[in-house]
Formats: structure tokens, C-alpha cells, sequence
């Protein structure tokens, strides 16, 4: 999948590159062939590590930039299998092994050097966070968190880059001026800056989410699926760069309609989005979701099920009945419909913004039969605050 080189939050800066000389121009570079831009390259990737050998090779097999881009991200060449890092981390074995499986990493054969000093002092600075087993556990559930979702993050960068280098490549750019150009173009400083803020700001939000509540564990919210309807086979029918941008629209329908009214989208799955918060949050992302799609003439239209009531809150994902109940209501949904439980209609059943039509008792697979409400906006009512 190509994705868009000025995506917002990216490693990766510059607009839509055309020409060469355009291309060289957004990414920072000054000229093409530029003498100091090329031998650079060589200076830089010397210094982070890369031998002449293998400097020569990337060249001579067509992956210098890949090169670049690996020791942009980590410098200094590997020097220890997993017993050294371990070893010079102070740690045992095997709890390193355990970290480098939670960051979403196979394990690795032992004696094979392909850990950094950055390695050592990360796995360091672990350990000296843990006091007694319990800490242990803890740690390696936050490590595993924190692995899923780097690895998105990553994937989009991935993206990203590539989508760059590919531009470069179709402007007429050797591989030596495609280096140097990501050596402007990357800012992973920039990028690491935005990573610690976003992380410092969410984990706030979700601290006060947390201890206002009456349990660590079981929590009273709302959940909501949403998906494309006919998606399978309108996948089947697009070409690959249309898709992506399908995917990307809906994304921004998504996230923004879900931050607009206070709630928080828990995950996504292929052209599915799990959104979750107060009732009046996610009745209000449903009928927006849906509204912003029948309004987009490039979108298929989607369907919405909600339910709320008691969940179990862990790693940042909910489980239990009612996220259950939400996802088979909106594999029931009609395309641009909501479909909404019971125990919503009881709460907002009188809201006059809304209206709501019984659509009898309902046979849930997996749960039986339930009582199941049609929800939509009353008439003349627009987009906003549903309670």
C-alpha cells in the first residue's frame, strides 16, 4: 500500500514530488549531483557504523538508501548476541529474550551479534525499573503495549519512506542522490519530540479516565463498531493506490468524528473501527460516522452497531458482553443505519434530538435474542451533541 508522502505526524517531510529538481527542492536538498550531497552519504553511514564493505554492497545491489534509512533509525553497528546484551545490561537471559519477544520480535539464534549499545542501555534502563516479580509482569505488559503500537506507527512510516524513495526513483534520481536526500528529508528528532508529547498527553487522558471510575477493571461505557459496507468486495474492484485513499478517508472520518465528541478509538481492523465513551459520545460518533460517509460521494456507505453497559478495561481494549453484542449489531446493520441496544434506548430513549424504531426482538448469534433499536437523528436535526 502507498501512502501519501505529506502525511501529518511522519518521519518523513515534503509535499507531492514531480520533477527532479522539485523533488530534490521539497526535501531540502540543493541541487542534483551535488558533490557534497553524494559524498556525505558515505561520510554519514562511515559514521553510524557501516563498513566500506558494506557501504559498497548496498550500492552495487541497489538498497543504499534502505541503508541510510536503518542507520538513521539505529546507529552504531551490532556487536552482541542476546548473552552479551544481556550480560552487559545486567540482566538474565531469558528476560531478555521475554523483552525482545514483547516489542513483537522473534526469537533470535544465539550467537549472532544484532544488538547496539543503544540495546544494552534501553534493556538497562529497563531493568532498573523492576524491584520484584510483580514489577517484572507489569513491565513486560506495558513493553508488549507499548511493541503493538510502535509496530502501527512504524508500518505507516514504512509507508511513508518508501513512497518517498519511490517518488525519487520515478523522477530520474540515482541511488547515491536518493540517499542523500533522505539524509534531509528524515527528521526522527523532530518525530521522537511528537511521540513523547502524544504519549505524555494520552496517558493523562487516560489516568484521569481511570481514577475517576469505581473499579481499575470492570467500567460502565459505551462501545461502537463501524465498518464500510460491501468492503470485500469493493477491495476486490479497486486498484491498490484507490484503496489506499479509500482507507485513509475513512481513517480521517473515523478518528476525527470520534475525537470531535469526547471518545476514543480503541483499534482498528481492516475497514473496521472500534470506538468507545459515554453514551451520548458514541451515539454521536455513530450518527456522525455515518452522516460524513453518505456525504462523501468517493465513500460506501457504512453501518454502526452500539451497545453499552458493563466491560472489562485491559491494555487499552475492552471485553466482556457488550463489546460482543456491538460487533454483531453492526454485522446486522443495514448499510447507512445504526443499530443500538436496549439499554441505550432506556437511557436516551427521551432525548428529542433523537428517534428510535423497535425492530422487535432480534437473534444475536453468539448472545440469543435481543431487543434491538434503529437510532437516527429526528427530523431537521444536524450534526452535533446528541445529549
Amino acid at each position: 500500500m502507498r501512502a501519501r508522502a505529506s502525511s501529518v505526524g511522519s518521519a518523513v517531510t515534503g509535499p507531492t514530488i514531480g520533477q527532479a529538481t522539485e523533488a530534490l527542492a521539497a526535501l531540502g536538498v540543493r541541487g542534483r549531483g551535488e558533490n557534497a550531497s553524494v559524498d556525505r552519504v558515505d561520510t554519514f553511514l562511515q559514521r553510524a557504523g557501516a563498513s566500506a564493505d558494506e557501504i559498497a554492497r548496498a550500492e552495487a545491489e541497489g538498497w543504499l538508501p534502505l541503508l541510510v534509512v536503518d542507520r538513521l533509525l539505529v546507529p552504531g553497528a551490532p556487536t552482541y548476541d542476546l548473552a552479551a546484551l544481556a550480560r552487559e545490561a545486567g540482566v538474565g537471559e531469558e528476560f531478555a529474550r521475554r523483552v525482545w519477544r514483547t516489542m513483537g520480535f522473534p526469537d533470535v539464534p544465539g550467537d549472532v551479534p544484532l544488538f547496539t549499545d543503544r540495546d544494552v542501555d534501553a534493556l538497562r534502563g529497563a531493568a532498573g525499573r523492576i524491584t520484584d516479580a510483580t514489577d517484572v509482569e507489569a513491565f513486560l505488559r506495558q513493553s508488549r503495549a507499548i511493541g503493538a503500537a510502535m509496530a502501527r506507527v512504524g508500518a505507516i512510516d514504512a509507508d511513508v519512506i518508501a513512497d518517498v524513495v519511490w517518488r525519487l526513483r520515478e523522477a530520474g534520481l540515482g541511488e547515491r542522490e536518493v540517499a542523500g536526500a533522505l539524509l534531509d528529508a528524515i527528521d526522527w528528532a523532530g518525530l521522537a519530540t511528537v511521540l513523547d508529547h502524544v504519549h505524555r498527553i494520552q496517558a493523562r487522558a487516560a489516568v484521569w479516565r481511570r481514577l475517576t471510575r469505581d473499579t481499575l477493571t470492570e467500567l460502565e461505557i459505551a462501545i461502537g463498531f463501524a465498518d464500510l459496507a460491501g468492503f470485500t468486495r469493493l477491495s476486490a474492484e479497486l486498484e491498490p493506490d484507490d484503496l489506499s485513499d479509500l482507507l485513509l478517508r475513512w481513517e480521517d472520518v473515523a478518528y476525527d468524528r470520534t475525537a470531535q465528541h469526547a471518545g476514543r478509538v480503541v483499534k482498528t481492523i481492516g475497514d473496521e473501527v472500534m470506538f468507545a465513551g459515554l453514551g451520548e459520545s458514541v451515539l454521536g460518533i455513530a450518527l456522525d460516522i455515518v452522516d460524513a460517509a453518505a456525504a462523501d460521494p468517493r465513500m460506501p456507505a457504512v453501518r454502526v452497531g452500539v451497545a453499552s453497559g458493563p466491560v472489562i478495561a485491559r491494555d487499552g481494549d475492552y471485553y466482556g458482553p457488550v463489546v460482543n453484542l456491538a460487533s454483531r449489531l453492526t454485522e446486522m446493520a443495514d448499510r447507512g443505519t445504526v443499530l443500538a441496544s436496549r439499554s441505550l434506548h432506556d437511557e436516551f430513549g427521551g432525548d428529542p434530538l433523537l428517534e428510535w424504531d423497535f425492530t422487535g426482538p432480534r437473534h444475536v448469534r453468539g448472545i440469543g435474542d435481543t431487543e434491538v433499536f434503529v437510532v437516527r437523528r429526528a427530523s431537521g436535526v444536524s450534526q452535533g451533541p446528541v445529549a
